[in-house]
């Protein structure tokens, strides 16, 4: 006899930090992505202040360094979206900002 807990999250959401430092001191450097309750991943898009995409992906274990093209992108807040299906088969859309701080 044996017995296993499973747990399902009440909430399904999309956790990104408001702020990130990728100064290379190996805290921080990388733009996070927590997807909660998501069962399928679909996008992860970074954006500047004038709507141009700098970063995209689908594979949750890319993340963004704060760069375009090799280029190091300065301070500023960044607009970013995610999409993914939760544990109850809906669409999941989030959206919200992060600081980059160097």
């Amino acid at each position: 006899v044996d017995r296993v807990v499973v747990r399902v999250p009440r909430k399904m959401d999309f956790e990104v930090p408001t702020a990130f430092t990728p100064n290379g001191d190996g805290h921080n450097d990388l733009l996070d992505i927590f997807a909660v309750g998501i069962t399928k991943f679909s996008y992860f898009r970074v954006f500047n202040r004038w709507g141009h995409m700098l970063f995209e992906t689908s594979d949750l274990t890319k993340l963004w360094d704060g760069t375009n093209g090799g280029i190091k992108q300065g301070p500023d807040t960044f607009v970013w979206t995610a999409e993914g299906i939760g544990v109850d088969g809906s669409i999941i859309r989030k959206r919200g900002q992060t600081v980059l701080i160097r």
